[in-house]
């Protein structure tokens, strides 16, 4: 007698399609430089446009994404933000007998993504958007002399922009992995150190600062909902 054929369930087509959360580790490096552009107080004896030092700087930093995704054939667009706390600093001899720190300790940025399906679970990506970093610049001196030593501190938020590339693999269809390098230049931001109480007079010196920054990251994203439908 003949007998049916077995009924073969669907086999889940995989989709870039919705939203997605996430973590990533990586290491950041880049440069600071710094020029003095006056001195408010003590008779204005500094001219502006001097100098003081570029500190290359380098460290690790961690943090989260979120993000959606939008896949039409082979093609994805997307839009993300991600935010990272980190340890990227570096220290350089500035005004021949002082030391510059600078130290970076978040950063945070938002871009939108553009990429192609390789082999239906490897998505090649290009993104660009926009980036803030938060730095720490400490300007020292006297160091290992006692009383005599003194150092003076100032905080800076600078904005700038972001290009990156990256690839992702969906091992799952939900779970992805990544890896991505990130370039950024971030606008010239100016910043004011108050000596007033070494001098014992009113005494502050403006600088502009220009951070640059470079960041390689691996991570993991959980992407919401499952297969978007099935073939045979």
């Amino acid at each position: 007698m003949a007998t049916k054929a077995p009924l073969m369930a669907p086999a889940a087509v995989w989709s870039w399609t919705g939203f997605y959360l996430g973590g990533h580790v990586g290491a950041g490096w880049g440069t600071t430089e710094a020029t003095l552009t006056g001195l408010t107080g003590g008779g204005g004896l500094i001219p502006g446009g001097f100098p003081i030092d570029q500190n290359s700087r380098s460290g690790f930093l961690g943090g989260g994404q979120i993000g959606y995704n939008w896949q039409s054939g082979w093609a994805v667009f997307g839009v993300q933000g991600d935010i990272a706390g980190m340890d990227v600093k570096g220290t350089t001899p500035c005004l021949f007998v002082a030391s510059c720190t600078g130290k970076s300790d978040w950063l945070a940025t938002v871009t939108g993504r553009f990429g192609g399906v390789v082999a239906e679970r490897t998505l090649v990506y290009v993104k660009g958007g926009a980036a803030w970093l938060h730095t720490n610049h400490t300007f020292s001196a006297g160091a290992g002399l006692g009383p005599a030593a003194f150092s003076v501190s100032s905080d800076s938020t600078s904005f700038g922009w972001l290009l990156g590339l990256g690839a992702e693999y969906a091992f799952d269809h939900n779970w992805s992995a990544f890896i991505e390098y990130d370039y950024m230049d971030f606008d010239k931001k100016s910043v004011a150190f108050d000596f007033s109480p070494l001098a014992g007079v009113p005494a502050v010196a403006n600088v502009d600062i220009k951070n640059k920054l470079s960041i390689a990251k691996v991570g993991l994203n959980y992407k919401f909902g499952g297969p978007v439908g099935g073939r045979y």
